[in-house]
């Protein structure tokens, strides 16, 4: 489907938002006499042509998170050996919603001169879809206290059925083909196809620039790319003035333990090469795949007995204990990295804590003002420019991160936040507080 409604991750996304919320604005009062003058025409019910093919994490570890109304999930293009997916349809008109719940899809997978294929089976998870650019306009009138009248135009649903990408796969090329059940009959839908790209292939795409990598790992949730895990250590570690930098070493090791944690088949293949390296780049690794549970006793073995013993008694920082709050700043880092790897949502959830420091916050903005500022660093100072720098990068992800956005709504409807959080997180978008960081 190529309308601009389900294209979530697009960059004009924020030019089509304020388009959208001029729009909006300028027809709220034609709505009541829109509703008793004339009635709304009827829109027929149907499923899309176009196949969708979505990350199997989206379905296991992210919609649970999260409400029914969503972002539109990333049409899955590239995988490596490992990684798991499922196909999906949308359902557009009147009565999608019901309609898409009495759908059914069988699907096919030819892959290296194999295939599988898939009976016809219900489909079994079901998601309404934002309009492009729905998360801006929704914040921006909540802000005015206006309810947004344009939430969705779609639905979609995923197969119960999952396809994973053998262990030992070569590069080549996977189609999918499927055909669907639905109200209005059977239809074929169009093929989908995916590159498949060997461990061996992405481990040699090396970074050219910060940007890129920079770029890797801030959007690795949404087409994660296991094969080039190894690449960004390489990267990472050949950057010495990096390695050296405050809270460098914590947040790479989380980052790409989350990226390795469910991933076996990325994680053998990691430790590896991992095994062959030496100096930082071995022990970064090595931590890594420490922090994501693994057993490291083959890399282990080629250290030497004093880094083995380090690693035996290493104390790994938990990024979700915010009781010594001149860590804090070292923990955001990890959670965000965490966050941006897996797309989880406890990290976000814990970040989002941090905004019940508001007064922290405000008496820290008191005593700035006052004839005896603070001189030196106290718990609650450090609460301060928590709250602050949770709210700064909080409002951060919730305009460019559309899993983010729909996280935070999940927090403010959620009995689990507290009415001090759900209000900060309201004023994301206004605090003069979030505007500047934690500065």
């Amino acid at each position: 489907m190529q309308n601009a409604i389900f294209r979530s991750r697009s960059k004009g996304a924020p030019y089509f938002a304020i388009a959208l919320i001029a729009l909006t604005l300028a027809a709220l009062p034609l709505s009541a006499q829109d509703a008793s003058s004339s009635a709304k025409k009827p829109t027929p019910t149907k499923i899309e042509s176009p196949l969708i093919v979505v990350g199997e994490p989206v379905v296991l570890v992210q919609w649970p998170h999260t409400l029914n109304l969503v972002n539109a999930p990333a049409n899955v293009s590239q995988l490596n050996p490992g990684q798991c997916v499922r196909v999906g349809v949308y359902a557009t008109g009147d009565d999608r919603d019901s309609y898409i719940k009495k759908t059914r899809i069988s699907f096919r997978v030819e892959f290296a001169r194999q295939s599988q294929d898939h009976a016809l089976t219900a489909l079994a998870q079901f998601k309404q879809i934002k309009p492009e650019g729905g998360d801006l306009v929704t914040a921006a009138l909540g802000a005015a206290g206006i309810k947004n009248p344009l939430l969705t135009m779609a639905t979609v649903g995923v197969s119960a059925d999952d396809w994973c990408v053998p262990a030992e796969a070569q590069d080549g090329e996977a189609v999918i083909e499927a055909d669907v059940e639905s109200p209005g009959g059977r239809q074929k839908q169009s093929r989908a196809k995916i590159q498949i790209e060997s461990m061996e292939t992405g481990s040699k795409r090396s970074f050219k620039d910060d940007q890129e990598f920079s770029a890797f790992l801030m959007s690795y949730h949404v087409q994660p790319n296991p094969a080039r895990l190894y690449p960004a250590l390489l990267y990472f570690t050949a950057d010495r003035k990096g390695l050296e930098r405050n809270g460098a070493l914590e947040t790479i090791s989380s980052s790409l333990s989350a990226g390795l944690k469910d991933n076996p088949v990325a994680a053998k293949d990691f430790m590896a090469r991992v095994e062959t390296q030496s100096g930082a780049t071995r022990y970064v690794g090595a931590l890594a795949l420490f922090m994501a549970g693994y057993d490291i006793e083959p890399v282990l073995k080629t250290m030497s007995e004093e880094t083995q013993q380090t690693f035996k008694h290493l104390a790994v920082p938990d990024p979700y204990d915010f009781s010594v709050t001149q860590n804090v700043p070292t923990e955001f880092d990890m959670l965000w990295g965490i966050f941006s790897m897996s797309g989880q949502y406890a990290p976000m959830q814990k970040i989002a804590s941090a905004l019940a420091w508001r007064a922290d916050w405000d008496d820290l903005a008191k005593a700035r003002k006052s004839s005896n500022p603070p001189k030196q660093w106290t718990p609650s100072i450090g609460r301060a420019v928590a709250y602050a720098a949770a709210g700064w990068s909080l409002s951060s992800f919730q305009r460019n991160d559309p899993l983010a956005a729909d996280y935070i709504e999940t927090m403010l409807a959620s009995p689990d936040t507290s009415e001090t959080v759900k209000s900060e997180l309201k004023g994301l978008l206004t605090n003069p507080a979030f505007k500047g960081g934690s500065q």
